[in-house]
């Protein structure tokens, strides 16, 4: 199982968690609305938790809004997180699957160094101290002079904001880490049509954007109330925990394509080279010299020594 698959699984176990004390919410409001049996109230069958409960629930079932505004909060701060994660674990497998840090997308490597030395410089406004920052910033130093390996990448300086997440913020995460078109691909996913009841791409997006958006929105004035702030139902809150387990869902199927698109342009690792090793081959001793022996005699030339013998006195010669 990947990095993504795991960050999406814990999200969605939050946001199943989140459901439940929503669900919770909503019995103690029906709960505070109901009436106590003859029996209890007379005491006949003691249940003195029930009555005190019953008697604290008619009286705060006006306030539940505050306890699911609370939830709220943290369904927007756990997706906020949720998007963070994918966003290094992106980085970091780029980073794994890379030779060398230039071999990295442009486009990451850019806002790597841009975003190191703006925590280097200003480390506390980014919630960095001062040792952490000079270690982020000698990673990127012995990165870029090739003096790193494997690669290794501070992924977390990516995933910096200072703005809530809404569309244009989550987008731009994305492209930090080579990811564009987000919205676009995210409207073509027939899940979240089903679950916005939209046909087509582009309203999709834009439905999923408001949604994102109202959620921010309801998040900040929550967390700042004023008077005139108005804390959602149960019911409200249960459709945005519904609307951001579908999202993060698809959102994390996109990343995985584009990531996938982004790991097979990258440059890979060159296949170590053969290297001929010698091989010891035996090789046969030399013969040793024959040892020295008389020359063989040679057969003396019949024809020649017939030329030169003494003729007879028979012959053509004249005499003495």
């Amino acid at each position: 199982m990947s990095d993504l698959d795991q960050i999406l699984r814990d999200f969605d176990g939050d946001m199943e968690r989140a459901e439940h004390l929503l669900g919770l919410v909503k019995s103690f409001r029906e709960f505070g609305a109901s009436t106590v049996p003859m029996a209890v109230a007379d005491g006949s069958e003691p249940w003195p938790e029930a009555i005190a409960l019953s008697a604290a629930s008619h009286s705060r079932r006006t306030d539940l809004p505050i306890l699911a505004g609370s939830l709220l909060l943290y369904l927007a701060g756990r997706f906020e997180y949720f998007v963070r994660q994918l966003v290094e674990a992106v980085a970091d497998e780029l980073a794994a699957k890379a030779a060398k840090y230039s071999d990295l997308p442009a486009t990451l490597k850019s806002e790597l160094r841009a975003r190191t030395l703006d925590v280097a410089t200003n480390p506390r406004r980014y919630g960095f101290d001062e040792g952490r920052a000079d270690a982020v910033l000698e990673s990127l130093v012995s990165n870029m002079a090739g003096a790193k390996a494997p690669v290794t990448v501070s992924s977390n300086v990516l995933s910096i904001t200072e703005a809530n997440m809404k569309d244009r913020i989550l987008s731009d995460l994305m492209k930090r880490v080579g990811i564009t078109e987000f919205w676009r691909e995210v409207g073509k996913q027939a899940r979240l049509k089903l679950h916005l009841a939209k046909l087509t791409d582009g309203d999709t997006t834009l439905e999923a954007q408001n949604q994102l958006n109202r959620l921010m929105d309801d998040r900040n004035q929550i967390a700042h109330p004023t008077a005139a702030t108005t804390f959602p139902d149960a019911d409200a809150v249960l459709g945005v925990a519904k609307f951001l387990r579908v999202f993060g869902s698809v959102s994390t199927d996109v990343m995985r394509v584009q990531l996938a698109g982004l790991i097979a342009a990258t440059p890979k690792p060159a296949a170590a080279s053969a290297v001929a090793v010698p091989v010891s081959v035996p090789v046969a001793a030399p013969a040793s010299a024959p040892a020295a022996t008389a020359p063989l005699p040679v057969a003396p030339n019949t024809a020649a020594m017939a030329d030169k013998s003494p003729r007879g006195t028979g012959g053509n010669g004249s005499g003495g």
